[in-house]
């Protein structure tokens, strides 16, 4: 077959086949395939490259159809986040469909057409990643005990472990179930009942110090509704089992586009929280104690986790200075930071939440506390003259 006229750049390929000229982009699938294609003189293969439509035919055994510019699946049209959760397993080389047609078949069982819609809105965050039987990944943060920050005593519990204020306990391999008209289906209901999962962003700071970050599966058919707030990064659902724990130290969020979940080991870490020796508080996962080095002038039996006293501390004057520029920078900002963002900037200090009220509402900045939420979310504004 003869060599066909084409260019290559870094954002396109240009070329001409039976006479007609193609241009293929390097958002598109194939632009990696029809590369190699050329530069390997594999020209028998250049034809199933130019167009998406075949490559989307191929790639789901013709259960995937093409017609008009529109993808559909049987009778169904495919829009929005599922043609994307599409283009991510082209361009990640997948050559299994049978997560994202998983994905699919369970979607339509979902007996509400407004849920569906509204799962379209939290996928769309980030796409989250999905396993090989068709369910979602997603992230939930949890207190230090396992169970959830909040529970409610009405919500029906089919399966799963509560305690006597309702909160549910959340550790690797539980299961978690409630009816699914125990759940808020209305979008407008920020603060509302139901299980909640949401993106990794949200869920590692919903999470608290001291608490856990763990990864949860769910069927897009148990998914109810998407609260607006919060950028749409969290959701309700009536069932999803956990799957594992993050380390925030260690690890990230996942950025594959299919996981099972069943075979592939996901890291676990062991959950143990150190404490100050001294004064029991929970150390939090912005403080390394391997880094800490007790000076000369620190008494034997003091507190060298920095939880106690760290106010009368020499040593913390720089760290004062920190976050004092932080707070005024942000909120000149119109950003009132909370106490998680604040502890971010200061890896290596140890300094918690009940800390950093106190610090900040010496330097005269408010903190707006909220039994409702964490103590970590707590925001700090400046309101100082």
């Amino acid at each position: 077959m003869n060599k066909p006229p084409y260019i290559v750049t870094p954002t396109a390929i240009s070329i001409v086949w039976n006479g007609k000229s193609h241009i293929v982009n390097n958002d598109n699938p194939n632009y990696p395939l029809l590369k190699a294609a050329l530069f390997n003189a594999e020209y028998d293969k250049i034809p199933n490259y130019l167009e998406i439509e075949k490559r989307i035919e191929n790639f789901s055994h013709g259960n995937l159809r093409v017609k008009d510019g529109e993808v559909f699946y049987g009778q169904h049209k495919l829009t929005g986040i599922v043609i994307d959760k599409l283009l991510q397993f082209l361009r990640q080389g997948m050559k299994d469909a049978k997560p994202i047609l998983n994905f699919i078949d369970r979607l339509m069982v979902n007996p509400s057409s407004n849920s569906v819609e509204q799962l379209y809105t939290f996928l769309s965050y980030k796409l989250l990643p999905l396993t090989e039987d068709g369910k979602i990944i997603a992230y939930k943060g949890v207190a230090s005990d396992y169970y959830s920050h909040s529970g409610n005593k009405q919500t029906v519990v089919l399966q799963g472990t509560v305690d006597d204020g309702g909160r549910i306990l959340n550790k690797v391999g539980e299961t978690i179930e409630v009816l699914r008209r125990s759940v808020d289906d209305n979008k407008d209901n920020h603060c509302s009942h139901g299980l909640h999962a949401g993106s990794f962003d949200y869920a590692s700071d919903f999470m608290g110090c001291g608490g856990h970050l763990m990864m949860v599966e769910f069927d897009p058919a148990d998914a109810v509704s998407v609260p607006t707030d919060c950028n749409f990064q969290k959701l309700r659902v009536c069932k999803y089992r956990v799957i594992g724990e993050i380390d925030v130290k260690e690890d990230e969020e996942l950025d594959g586009a299919c996981y099972n979940t069943d075979k592939e080991e996901i890291e676990v870490s062991d959950g143990d929280d150190e404490e100050c020796t001294d004064c029991g508080e929970i150390i939090c996962d912005c403080y390394d104690p391997d880094d800490y080095e007790p000076e000369e002038s620190e008494e034997k039996g003091e507190c060298v986790a920095g939880c106690c006293d760290t106010k009368h501390n020499e040593k913390y004057v720089n760290l004062y200075s920190k976050i004092e520029n932080y707070v005024v920078n942000k909120c000149a900002w119109g950003d009132a930071p909370t106490l998680k963002q604040i502890q971010s900037r200061l890896k290596g200090d140890s300094i918690t939440c009940r800390e950093l009220v106190e610090i900040c509402e010496d330097f005269g900045f408010t903190v707006e506390s909220d039994e409702d939420v964490p103590l970590s979310l707590w925001r700090v504004s400046n309101n100082r003259e």
